[in-house]
């Protein structure tokens, strides 16, 4: 199996309008620039030959798509007319051909071995305004045929699936298109077997019947129930590894009948914390171990041939976090990824037959970024009895100052872990302690924590952030005052919330593509396709007028802190008003507060001029608000 690289660069979320630098001067300027940077290589991929490797390869402030030979050398790559925010997705799909998938749904194809590059389907094949598609299998057995699913004209809304030749462009519809499939998934020999789809708020699969046809196999409501995450089909096509929380609070990685939906065996599990994936050998296709996020992310690794493999690597190269990401259809040559906590990952490749190691591109002095003093901490929550929550607590590399920001977390089912994050070195180097949340509503402890999220923003949500600046003043991490709420997207939105509920522990707030009308936002959602996946979590029951009690913009008159405030123009998650509605309710209050509009930008930062708009300003307003020459008011000081 060939890794299919989904959205390929490390994304750095967030962000920064040039301005002058203090003393620190040239050093804080050259911190900054090392860490808004692009990486030297980034998304590296092996042919399924392997005889070529692809990446995104640094180019000024953007990235390359870049193809070169295994023997020859980065070198004499060859540089495709792509950058980084035209593609969806890369995969290799058999004897040196790369498929390319544009953001604007076009799908091309590129021959390494003959330098060529064109359009994969004439005529047919996707539109800008259809589904996007996606690649389902490249036959191993067959390296010229791909499994891939597009709209399908005849069912608008709807994916068919089509058998494509990647030498002529030509494609035959295998599966048609019908409501409520969304999503298929074929098994590595190129069989169609499972359709997840969605009807309301209700998750469905499907299962291919004897005769060929289709059968419901589960319908789970997707708040209620406990739906299954399909992760793959696996050889043969009878079963399907799924993660759901089926016998347990947490999520397990299951193996599961595709036939009569029944779960099967449970692969791995942990009591505390939810498996988020399975790990595949890209030589079998063959699901070797799982992984689950702690305070990091960790490996169980149940198949001890490929336990040997990372052992023999890791032991060469003397180094920790290893993966194997892809790998030649006759194992000859493996790609290796290295994760590291100060630094982008690193990339190895490995040839079995002579044992040789040899690493790829990286920036050496990425060896000297500074790496935060991490730790993972539980926060007990008041009134809660025994239960806490799990926050990472990161400080600078010279110990406290006394000066500290909580950093709130998007999404808001997401979580943070303990990697490299240039955010939070950034702002560790400059003095300041960074507590990061795992809030109720998070993702990845548990589905009794997850849905304790479900409309409860500005509540027990935001009960959470202020439990948060409580034990950071209670365990000597910062003073009352010396503290700012700092987020983006929902951390947006809790930050400015905390403007208003906890000015006497913070000093400023920083929002960026924040929420700040949750009736503007309930309407948006409303207008997409699966908004009933979406909107029950925010609105629940609750009144308009609720939503509007809970919405820092009609609030925005309890505002008593600074505030810093940056959106961009082309955000599709949080639209640009919810930014300009907020900035002109603080002018017209003759609230103390800087509006900065990110021309251009969408709602993950991924152009460096913008990260570096977000990461100095952000500096520079903490160092006026809560900074080492800032006097704190004796009244704030308890």
């Amino acid at each position: 199996m060939n890794t299919v690289v989904a959205r390929f660069l490390v994304i750095f979320l967030i962000c920064t309008a040039p301005l002058g630098f203090g003393a620190a001067g040239a050093a804080d300027s050259a911190l900054l620039e090392k860490l808004i940077r692009v990486p030297k290589l980034a998304a590296v991929a092996l042919s399924t030959d392997g005889h070529f490797l692809s990446a995104l390869r640094r180019n000024g402030d953007e990235a390359d798509l870049v193809v070169w030979h295994v023997d020859a050398g980065i070198e004499t790559a060859d540089v495709l007319p792509y950058k980084y925010n035209d593609l969806s997705w890369i995969s290799w799909v058999g004897n040196g051909r790369l498929l390319i998938s544009l953001d604007e749904h076009g799908l091309v194809l590129y021959d390494a071995h003959i330098g060529r590059l064109r359009p994969l389907i004439e005529g047919e094949g996707p539109r800008p305004d259809q589904l996007p598609p996606i690649l389902l299998s490249a036959l191993p057995d067959d390296p010229t045929k791909i499994l891939l699913q597009w709209e399908d004209p005849g069912v608008p809304g709807f994916p068919a699936v089509y058998r494509v030749d990647a030498v002529t462009g030509e494609s035959e519809k295998i599966v048609s298109g019908w409501a409520p499939v969304i999503r298929w998934w074929a098994s590595p020999e190129g069989t169609v077997e499972l359709g997840e789809g969605y009807d309301g708020r209700e998750q469905k699969l499907y299962g291919r019947t004897a005769e060929g046809g289709w059968r419901e196999v589960s319908r789970e409501d997707y708040f209620d129930d406990r739906v299954r995450s399909v992760l793959a089909v696996e050889a043969g096509g009878a079963t399907a590894l799924v993660l759901a929380a089926h016998d347990s609070d947490t999520r397990a990685l299951w193996r599961y009948n595709i036939a009569d939906g029944q779960f099967i065996r449970r692969l791995a599990g942990h009591e505390r914390y939810d498996i988020s994936s399975a790990i595949f050998d890209p030589v079998t296709t063959i699901a070797v171990g799982a992984s689950y996020a702690a305070d990091e992310v960790q490996d169980v690794i149940w198949q001890d041939a490929y336990r040997a493999k990372l052992t023999e690597v890791s032991s060469q190269l003397g180094a920790e976090g290893l993966s194997l990401t892809s790998a030649s259809y006759d194992g000859r040559r493996l790609l290796f990824r290295q994760q590291l906590k100060s630094a982008p990952p690193r990339y190895y490749l490995y040839d079995v037959e002579t044992g040789t190691i040899t690493a790829l591109p990286y920036e050496s002095d990425d060896d000297n970024l500074p790496e935060p003093k991490t730790q993972g901490v539980w926060i007990p929550l008041p009134g809660r009895g025994n239960l806490t929550m799990h926050a990472l607590l990161s400080e600078p590399e010279d110990g406290r100052t006394g000066r500290a920001v909580v950093l709130i977390h998007g999404g808001p089912v997401k979580r943070v872990t303990d990697g490299y994050t240039p955010l939070v070195s950034w702002l560790t180097a400059n003095g300041y302690s960074v507590l990061q949340p795992n809030f109720r509503g998070s993702s990845g402890f548990g589905e009794r924590w997850r849905r304790a999220g479900y409309t409860e923003w500005g509540r027990d949500m935001q009960e959470d952030i202020r439990t948060s600046l409580e034990w950071m003043v209670d365990n000597g991490v910062a003073a009352p005052g010396r503290i700012c709420a700092m987020g983006g997207s929902y951390g947006g939105y809790a930050s400015l919330l905390s403007a208003i509920k906890d000015d006497d522990l913070i000093s400023c707030a920083i929002s960026l593509n924040g929420v700040t009308s949750l009736p503007l936002l309930v309407d948006y959602l409303e207008t997409r396709r699966f908004h009933a996946l979406t909107v029950p979590r925010i609105k629940g029951k609750l009144s308009d007028y609720a939503l509007r009690r809970r919405s820092p913009l009609n609030r925005a008159n309890l505002i008593r802190v600074p505030v810093l405030l940056l959106h961009a123009t082309e955000d599709m998650n949080v639209p640009f008003q919810h930014g300009q509605l907020m900035a002109r309710a603080l002018k017209k209050l003759d609230k103390p507060h800087e509006y900065i509009v990110l021309k251009g930008s969408e709602h993950q930062l991924k152009r460096t001029a913008d990260r570096r708009i977000y990461y100095q300003n952000a500096v520079r307003f903490l160092d006026a608000h809560i900074g080492p020459n800032v006097t704190i008011a004796q009244e704030n000081i308890w």
